[in-house]
């Protein structure tokens, strides 16, 4: 089905010491890989990347340089992650829109098709990979919750949904999300999970970049 896609990028980078996005990772900048797998799939309309004001011009040029796309725009962010996910939404006309963290360069077109196709008939779907540690509720330095692991899964990027209810559901309530699965849940809308992959890392941390580019660096090895 046809989508149109909206990657989040304006963040402030705090914890990785310089703005990751631009940061290189095997000869492009880290959030070229996203626009690369977008580009790959089939079906894909417009891609919208929402970032900082000041850094609209630089992303512009970055979008020019390393993608194919006639259809491309960057809009302004907001200082929540809900009010940059709104303005790229507004941006967009397709029914489905999936929703993209920039910082996560390593996932696949072949993913992005898994979720996308999920979604389809349903209010949303989202990437995620079951959790491995042992997870526990921790209140004021004390363990106060003992989660089931079998039933925990860790979520990523993208997430899919219907445009309209994602705009439905921010409007019930000024409140952030910390994902759009937990923005449609706020209609009771129920969101499908699609298994992702360990190698789709966020870049948080320099550690994570090191990560990134041994993970591209045996995927260019293998071609």
């Amino acid at each position: 089905m046809p989508v149109d896609a909206v990657i989040v990028a304006a963040g402030s980078s705090t914890r990785f010491g310089e703005d990751k996005l631009f940061a290189d990772l095997c000869g492009r900048p880290v959030l070229a890989w996203s626009l690369e797998a977008f580009e790959a799939v089939k079906g894909m309309a417009c891609v919208t990347i929402v970032t900082a004001a000041e850094k609209q011009e630089q992303v512009r040029a970055l979008c020019e340089e390393w993608s194919n796309r006639a259809c491309f725009n960057v809009v302004r962010g907001g200082a929540r992650r809900r009010d940059s996910v709104e303005a790229g939404l507004r941006e967009c006309s397709q029914r489905y829109v999936a929703i993209h963290d920039g910082a996560r360069p390593l996932i696949t077109a072949e993913i992005i098709g898994r979720v996308v196709a999920a979604a389809e008939g349903r209010p949303g779907a989202i990437a995620a990979v079951p959790v491995t540690d042992t997870i526990k509720e921790v209140r004021d330095g004390t363990i106060v919750g003992h989660p089931d692991r079998s039933r925990l899964w860790a979520a990523q990027t993208p997430q899919v949904v219907l445009r309209q209810a994602w705009l439905d559901a921010a409007a019930a309530s000024d409140n952030d999300e910390t994902d759009d699965a937990a923005m449609l849940a706020r209609l009771g809308l129920d969101v499908a999970v699609v298994e992702g992959s360990a190698e789709n890392i966020k870049v948080t941390r320099p550690i994570d970049l090191v990560l990134a580019r041994a993970i591209l660096e045996r995927r260019l090895a293998d071609g």
